[in-house]
């Protein structure tokens, strides 16, 4: 992850974001805090523990009465695939219920027929 220090969305945040590991207890380099998504009422940053390796989402709520709450969601994605998802249309029940039926219409036999089928769905 690249440093931040100058980024002023960052510094604006590292009060805010966890100061040690809520799995091993190891300290945060805030410097390492990556900005996932911003706008005027909800910030999310990641930051992963450089000891034990740990991934955290922070959502960070800013609601109208200007009192700050922090949400943490430990993860197993990497800040590239959280990026890559941020801001993207939320898969809904029916989308869900089509896969299912996909899969009980057709037998595949590996993951990369199955994944270049949805792929074209």
């Amino acid at each position: 992850m690249a440093k931040n220090k100058n980024n002023p969305d960052i510094k604006e945040i590292l009060d805010i974001i966890p100061s040690y590991c809520e799995k091993c207890g190891a300290f945060h380099d805030k410097n390492l805090v990556e900005l996932i998504d911003k706008n005027e009422n909800v910030t999310i940053a990641y930051i992963r523990c450089e000891n034990c390796l740990n991934k955290n989402i922070i959502y960070i709520v800013k609601p109208l009465n200007n009192m700050v709450n922090r949400f943490r969601l430990s993860v197993d994605l990497d800040d590239s695939e959280i990026k890559k998802f941020a801001g993207k249309e939320s898969v809904s029940s029916d989308d869900v219920l089509n896969i299912f039926k996909l899969t009980k219409m057709e037998n595949f036999n590996k993951a990369k027929d199955f994944i270049k089928k949805i792929s074209n769905a």
